[in-house]
């Protein structure tokens, strides 16, 4: 069963930062449990890791944030975060929560933010996971930009609008259709401020690879053969040369969705990783 959405409150310090001071979550597991916090892609929210937070949390304290101007979390102040206030936000969520040290899983947009805060921070993260991972670039090119801003164009119009152009460029050709439809109607719960925010930071120059010494931390990186999104050619295998403990495992026939495609195997491995 789904967790319920709680609540916590942005630090006074932190506040500035925020149009409000709320962010939200969905949490699973014992609270006394080392924490595992989980960072959604750009189309999604804390309900993506539906089956992430069930099997995680016997052994581990799961947290799934939405991300600022997500769900029902407040949105950032600025209108074109980049990856230090991504990294930034991440902090102010951890604060909240009174967590110092995490396990930190990313997904697509979530990956990028997870190594942002990685990098900046990385005294605080005791291992990295990173799905449909996203290295970024340097200078985007013409085709990124045209695909993140026809994303903009149709969340302006409306969660259904956006919701509605399907997923089946997201998820590998097996993924069932009640997958497909879980993934549709979650999208349509996207707040758009939120979603155009993301495309800021997808649109700008961070690219991971430049920083990757300060990823000293153990990485596993859990890539879709089928990933046209965010293909490993431009992304994982950029980046794996450059990771001190790095690893990739590929999932044959998996699209840019794993943790909804293939729910058991990638819980697997992430136990695996994390030593429980």
């Amino acid at each position: 069963m789904l967790p319920e959405t709680k609540f916590v409150r942005i630090l006074p310090a932190a506040q500035p930062r925020y149009q409000g001071d709320r962010f939200s979550l969905r949490e699973a597991g014992p609270h006394d449990a080392p924490p595992v916090v989980l960072l959604h892609g750009i189309g999604g929210h804390s309900a993506y890791f539906r089956w992430t937070l069930q099997a995680l949390a016997p052994e581990r304290r799961v947290i799934a944030w939405n991300a600022p101007g997500y769900w029902l979390s407040d949105n950032l102040v600025t209108r074109t975060p980049t990856a230090a206030d991504y990294a930034q936000a991440v902090a102010d969520f951890l604060d909240a929560l009174c967590l110092e040290r995490v396990a930190l899983h990313g997904h697509s947009f979530g990956s990028g933010v997870a190594q942002a805060f990685a990098i900046a921070h990385p005294q605080r993260v005791s291992h990295l996971v990173l799905s449909g991972t996203g290295v970024g670039q340097r200078q985007p090119s013409e085709q990124r930009r045209q695909a993140f801003e026809a994303r903009a164009q149709r969340v302006r119009k409306g969660g259904y609008q956006y919701g509605d152009a399907g997923v089946d460029t997201m998820v590998g050709a097996a993924t069932p259709a009640h997958v497909r439809e879980l993934l549709v109607d979650m999208a349509r719960g996207i707040q758009p401020d939120g979603l155009l925010r993301a495309v800021a930071f997808r649109l700008s120059d961070f690219y991971s690879p430049d920083h990757a010494a300060a990823l000293s931390m153990p990485t596993l990186m859990i890539q879709g053969d089928e990933d046209r999104i965010n293909p490993r050619q431009d992304n994982c295998d950029l980046l794996l040369p450059h990771l001190a403990q790095g690893r990739l495992e590929v999932l044959p026939g998996v699209g840019h969705m794993p943790e909804v495609e293939e729910p058991e195997v990638v819980g697997r491995l992430v136990r695996d990783f994390l030593g429980v």
